[in-house]
């Protein structure tokens, strides 16, 4: 059985000494996370979920992982480039990564959610259990603990898992090399198929895990039938 998802209320700095203030979000406030493999439109549905939102005067942010902040972003190059070209483990990925997510939801996210904004993510923890997890052999259990640490707690309120065939992805990847939207090493975009088809089984069986979070897109459609698909979503939700 996986564990359950934690509590936003526990404070895993408190094990150390240290207390934090866990925020009390506001009952508007949405944080919404876009997960799924290489190039599914992740991107693209963040901007018409920004705009949509926008036309309905809903303040909104949209941020990524890793990234962020200037040091979470910092740590993004060292995750994308290695110096001298080091292979680095999976369980330094889930270090560095998890380093980058402290910075992001205490600078960025949390303040975001206390003013009354809603944020919506590309990326967030999900992506570490498949990538580092399921994908890169770190137990599961063992990272659960270190999410917990890094986020003070924090989850999604709605995950949108963009899930489409990895042959369509692969085809979508490489038009966006070729337009230069993407440097051509860019890591997983040139990894083996095989590669993806575990990332896009791992992110499934992530959402079987929280059912009432996730939410799927048939990212196969056109990137508007996409968009239709999560605002209605959305509506059906919070009756926006």
């Amino acid at each position: 059985m996986y564990p359950r998802a934690f509590r936003v209320d526990i404070n895993p700095y408190e094990c150390f000494g240290v207390r934090l203030p866990i925020v009390e979000r506001m009952s508007q406030t949405r944080f919404i996370t876009l997960e799924g493999g290489e190039g599914v439109g992740k991107s693209t549905l963040m901007t018409g979920l920004c705009e949509w939102l926008t036309q309905r005067g809903i303040n909104v942010r949209q941020t990524r992982e890793p990234g962020g902040t200037p040091i979470a972003d910092a740590i993004r190059q060292l995750f994308k480039s290695p110096p001298g070209g080091e292979a680095i483990t999976a369980e330094g990925e889930a270090l560095l990564v998890s380093a980058a997510r402290t910075q992001h939801v205490v600078n960025v996210i949390r303040p975001f959610l206390h003013s009354g904004n809603w944020v919506i993510c590309d990326r967030f923890a999900d992506s570490t259990r498949v990538y580092q997890g399921l994908f890169g052999g770190v137990p599961l259990n063992e990272l659960e603990w270190l999410i917990k640490f890094s986020t003070a707690g924090l989850e999604p309120d709605l995950t949108f898992l963009l899930d489409c065939d990895v042959s369509l992805s692969a085809q979508r990847i490489g038009g966006r090399k070729s337009s230069g939207e993407i440097a051509p090493n860019e890591r997983y975009d040139n990894a083996a198929q095989h590669v993806h088809d575990r990332l896009r089984e791992g992110f499934r069986k992530v959402a079987g895990f929280y059912p009432s979070r996730f939410f799927i897109l048939d990212a196969s459609r056109s990137k508007d039938d996409v968009l239709r698909q999560a605002c209605k979503e959305l509506e059906r939700r919070w009756q926006l």
